[in-house]
């Protein structure tokens, strides 16, 4: 560790005051990142982080501190600081340690803190004097105290969760102005009582959610909004009249800081009775404000109701995916994909706005979840969405699996942003997951589809139709073109969720008892056919999974479909049973029919995985001739 630098003090016993130190506090940006944002794109749709303004809060009073977000502006790595405190995010950890090395050259203390340094210690220590783990409002006085002593130790890290009562509201005083979309930032919640894989906020925050008293909160909120506007007038009252008057202008219709207050907690929403308070207590205030909210909020109208009544004009919901397989996979099922349009609905009746966050890679995702996507969010009018690639963050249950199975296969943090594909996806290549994304972003806001969600929009539009042309810009910059491939539609058009209505004839799958009896688990009563397909390279071949409960009847839509797709895709089909739990003896006989499915799909092979372990004892003296069988030893479809 370097040398500490020692406090200089003037004479403090003739009654001068003591020199204070300076701390300077960076939050990291790469300056040639393709998504780093333009001041009119900040402006439009981007409000700053509260961890670093929280820092300086609780930095002591013999402390001068100042606060570079590089998203904004330049560091000037002159600084006559003593100290650098980095808040890290792991996207962003390669650009902090080029920021500590150049700090390091001119004898900087430095100080590492966030969410990569908490679950990538040894590598964070490498390139900084001491880390911080975890949530840092108990520890950062301390590790001060420690420094000021000469007995700063390596690492802090956090045994319990800091109190949220009586909390020092963080300095946004020290954010660059005219900068974002709003520095009105506050949070009531900490913690996520919700397990999903891939999110770093439970393991980070903890699994339950604690809460800040709603006065304290009213109360940080006036007072940021009494700093902002007198700020404001300041600011108009020196501008020429054509500027001043285009600022009153923004400002007015929702556009400009000032406009609205924007709740930065993971899950505002966590508990009902302490919403129904805060926002009560909010509806006074007559502010704009808007948070990050479950979406199954819009199944309770009384609640989305007091929400709008209290000012909430926005809510950005972690939707994730359009499929509950997905859903289920990553620990997310009380998300229901059968009430999202209703539920979104909700909250347009009550004038709020809806910015899904999507997910794009999921196992069970394959090619067609782009244009699902794009066309059920276009649908449905949202007025925003985030779309972002599953990504393997360390410390999230996600890392832990794909890194065990070897699936991750780059380690660049840079691209651990949500928009690389860093791990081989299940159901289609990296490069296919990679375009994809890309491809949906530039449709989602084509013109066309803009003008199509925003028809309906009856409240803020011009601060939605302003939010929606910088993201335009944006996704014009700075993501390529993207492409789907020709099976995308194919497979978009060839998977479904189909009933089964013949429920007295239903034979179990051999394969499925099996299963079941190791599990020692009853058999649970699945009454729908869910048709599953991907491409499968090795084979050139649409290989169609088949789940649940087949009968004659969704049988022969299943026969209709893959005959549209075999006329399109000109591939063989491969037909998987293993994981079809019942079928009844009349729908097995109609897929195993080689006369009937040569009929029916003359132009290309088709061939049957595990139907012989699953049904071939239930179906006695059914003949198989003319069947081709795929190796039952094949294990990587």
């Amino acid at each position: 560790m370097k040398q500490l630098i020692q406090p200089t003090r003037v004479a403090p016993d003739h009654g001068r005051t003591v020199a204070k130190r300076r701390l300077l506090l960076v939050d990291p940006y790469p300056r040639n990142n393709p998504y780093h944002l333009t001041a009119s794109e900040r402006r439009a749709v981007w409000f700053p982080k509260l961890s670093l303004p929280t820092i300086a809060a609780y930095t002591p009073d013999n402390w001068d501190v100042d606060l570079v977000d590089e998203a904004v502006e330049d560091i000037d790595f002159d600084d006559p600081c003593e100290m650098v405190g980095l808040s890290i995010m792991t996207c962003y950890a390669p650009r902090a340690y080029e920021i500590a090395a150049e700090f390091r050259k001119r004898g900087k203390i430095i100080v590492m803190g966030g969410v990569h340094p908490t679950y990538c210690p040894e590598e964070a220590l490498q390139h900084c004097d001491a880390i911080v783990c975890g949530e840092a409002e108990d520890l950062w006085p301390e590790l001060v105290a420690d420094y000021e002593a000469g007995r700063m130790k390596r690492e802090y890290r956090m045994t319990s969760f800091p109190s949220l009562e009586n909390y020092r509201s963080p300095r946004v005083e020290l954010l660059s102005p005219d900068a974002y979309m709003t520095r009105q930032c506050s949070f009531t919640t900490r913690g996520c009582h919700f397990d999903c894989e891939f999110c770093s906020v439970s393991p980070f925050n903890g699994k339950t959610t604690r809460r800040r008293p709603v006065q304290e909160v009213v109360r940080e909120i006036v007072q940021v909004q009494r700093w902002v506007r007198s700020e404001l007038i300041e600011r108009i009252s020196n501008e020429p009249f054509w500027q001043a008057l285009k600022t009153t202008f923004r400002i007015r219709v929702g556009i400009d800081d000032g406009g609205i207050v924007a709740f930065v907690d993971d899950l505002h929403n966590s508990n009902r009775a302490y919403c129904r308070e805060l926002w009560a207590a909010l509806k006074p205030l007559k502010i704009k404000w808007g948070c990050q909210s479950t979406l199954f909020l819009g199944d309770d109208e009384e609640m989305v109701k007091l929400a709008a009544e209290s000012g909430c004009v926005s809510v950005f919901v972690g939707m994730e995916s359009l499929d509950e397989d997905c859903l289920e996979e990553t620990n997310k099922p009380f998300n229901r994909v059968q009430k999202f349009s209703q539920e979104i609905k909700m909250f347009h009746d009550h004038g709020i706005m809806v910015n899904p966050g999507i997910v794009f890679g999921f196992d069970n995702d394959d090619e067609s979840v782009f244009e699902r996507a794009v066309e059920f969010l276009t649908k449905n009018q949202v007025e925003l969405a985030y779309f972002n690639v599953l990504t393997p963050l360390p410390g999230t249950a996600l890392f832990d699996r794909y890194n065990a199975a070897g699936r991750i296969f780059d380690r660049d943090w840079a691209k651990y942003d949500g928009k690389h594909v860093v791990f081989h996806p299940s159901r289609m290549t990296p490069e296919q997951l990679q375009e994809g994304f890309h491809w949906a972003n530039h449709q989602f806001y084509s013109l066309p589809n803009i003008w199509r969600r925003l028809s309906g929009t009856q409240q803020r539009l011009i601060a939605r139709w302003e939010m929606n042309r910088e993201f335009r810009k944006l996704v014009k910059r700075a993501c390529p073109k993207g492409r789907l491939s020709p099976t995308a539609k194919v497979l978009k058009n060839l998977q479904a969720k189909l009933p089964t209505f013949d429920t007295e004839n239903l034979i179990p799958s051999a394969l499925h008892a099996i299963k079941q009896r190791l599990d020692h688990k009853p058999a649970a009563q699945n009454l729908v056919l869910n048709i599953k397909a991907k491409r499968h390279d090795k084979f050139a071949a649409l290989f169609v999974d088949l789940e649940g409960a087949l009968d004659r009847l969704n049988a022969q839509e299943l026969l209709q479909r893959l005959k549209e797709a075999s006329e399109k895709a000109r591939m063989d089909v491969i037909i998987n049973f293993e994981h079809l739990k019942q079928a009844t003896p009349d729908a097995l006989r109609t897929l195993i029919d080689s006369d009937a499915i040569k009929a029916a799909i003359p132009h290309v092979k088709v061939r049957y995985r595990k139907f012989r372990d699953a049904f071939e004892a239930s179906l006695q003296g059914l003949s198989l001739a003319g069947i081709e069988f795929l190796h039952e030893d094949f294990q990587d479809a």
